[in-house]
């Protein structure tokens, strides 16, 4: 194991100690685990969450969405000038292999595109903080030092949470539950909890994803603690009543394990883009194609996911307006533009005031136009998917690479009904990531069974 190496290095056999030479023959100097470990995982806790026990019955919550928030800007600059310096101590060279041609081209694009926005000075202050949480997520893999610290932090991260949901919702249920007080009028959300998050949606994709980390913690840490984080986040997960996490989680363990068991590239590459190929037909497709929306009506309950194929027809008509350039980074939702625009449906005026498309790539076709959405499939969809097949070349999936096809898998599936892919307010923004550099860095110290 490379000490000073970031622990998506850590393996077994010849290649993977050429691999830790050459890990330690970069230049920069180490950094003691007392000060590896907290700083891991306060990254990690304000990841998931920075914004703790909101108050929805403030009705300040309803000023202007443009303005930002001081609080948070200051704190990931702080946070993002910490992580450089201690790169800088390590070495930025240990991220040498994130520079791959999918991420760099979706990356030049969105600069492009912000630079070309309809708004540019609110795109670029937004884009500053997608960077910041970009290079948290890529620092974390290098700050800490093994597999086995990186659980810690995970455990301790998770516990934190955990312990401050639980404890809100039993001694200040009025930040933690949502109430008929809240100013977001979303009554049929009474009595759900949020725990420290802002939102139920929130709670529910933290919890899923926290509940992954915990069987990483079982497996490379300790069980008994890992099944209890787990258990934890689950029971939290049915509280909250969050529909997409309590339906995504279950398929993303299934299919998870399908992988780690199957060895052909082939059937396993085909097992993990064929549900998010599904959904974005069944999403984008239901509303672009009448027939896939009268198969929807014949199989399934709710065939406009809650309503959601108002906003995805809102968003559509709104991407045909610059599908090259797009609108720019954050420069749509709520904004003049959309809170006192039209609707796509006159009677439907109710989506202008929608913050997102609650599609991960129809946002990012509204972000960056037509092209930056087919870069960030490329980028964020197939390299990971690549990266894995070449990291486990045809072997069964260790706890790490596991790990990180998880957390993968629980945003791109989540994407056709979120925007967590390029929003970095949300807990599977950087966690996403997270998982798509872990895959990466994986392919140059590929670990040997």
């Amino acid at each position: 194991m490379a000490g000073e190496g970031g622990f998506v290095s850590a393996a077994h056999g010849i290649r993977a100690e050429a691999a830790v030479r050459r890990s330690r023959s970069l230049p920069g100097r180490d950094i003691p685990d007392a000060v590896r470990l907290p700083f891991v995982t306060v990254v990690l806790v304000l990841l998931w969450n920075h914004l703790w026990f909101s108050d929805l019955a403030n009705r300040s919550l309803l000023s202007d969405p443009e303005t930002g928030s001081l609080f948070t800007q200051a704190l990931f600059v702080i946070l993002g000038t910490a992580m450089l310096m201690v790169l800088g101590r390590l070495g930025f060279a240990r991220l040498r292999p994130l520079a791959s041609w999918p991420l760099l081209l979706l990356g030049g694009w969105l600069g492009i595109t912000t630079l070309l926005s309809t708004d540019p000075m609110l795109s670029i202050r937004r884009i500053v903080l997608f960077g910041i949480v970009a290079l948290l997520a890529a620092g974390v893999l290098v700050v800490a030092r093994n597999g086995r610290q990186f659980a810690t932090a995970l455990a301790l991260a998770a516990g934190i949470v955990l312990a401050a949901s639980y404890l809100g919702v039993a001694l200040v249920p009025n930040l933690t539950i949502h109430s008929a007080f809240d100013v977001t009028g979303e009554y049929n959300h009474i009595g759900l909890w949020r725990g420290i998050f802002t939102h139920k949606n929130e709670a529910g994709s933290a919890m899923s994803m926290i509940a992954v980390c915990g069987l990483y913690v079982a497996a490379v840490l300790h069980r008994g603690l890992g099944w209890t984080i787990t258990a934890g986040a689950l029971v939290f997960m049915v509280f909250a009543g969050s529909k997409t996490p309590l339906a995504v989680l279950p398929l993303v363990l299934l299919i998870s394990v399908l992988c780690s068991r199957l060895r052909g590239g082939t059937m396993r590459g085909l097992l993990l883009v064929g549900p998010v190929a599904l959904l974005i037909v069944a999403t984008i497709g239901s509303v672009l194609l009448p027939p896939i929306r009268t198969v929807l009506d014949a199989i399934i309950p709710d065939a406009t996911f809650t309503a959601r194929n108002e906003i995805w027809a809102f968003a559509i008509e709104h991407v045909v307006v610059h599908p090259i350039r797009g609108w720019g980074y954050g420069a749509f939702w709520l904004t003049d533009r959309t809170v006192y625009g039209g609707g796509a449906d006159p009677g439907s005026d109710w989506v202008q005031t929608a913050t997102q498309a609650h599609n991960s790539f129809l946002d990012a076709a509204l972000i960056m136009g037509l092209p930056g959405a087919l870069l960030l499939l490329n980028a964020l969809v197939v390299a990971p998917i690549r990266d894995l097949q070449r990291a486990s070349a045809g072997r069964p999936l260790d706890a790490q690479t596991l790990f990180f096809l998880r957390i993968w898998m629980l945003a791109v599936i989540s994407a056709s009904f979120e925007n967590v892919l390029l929003n970095a307010n949300t807990v599977l923004c950087g966690m996403t990531m997270l998982a798509v550099f872990g895959l990466r860095l994986r392919t140059a110290y590929r670990p040997v069974a």
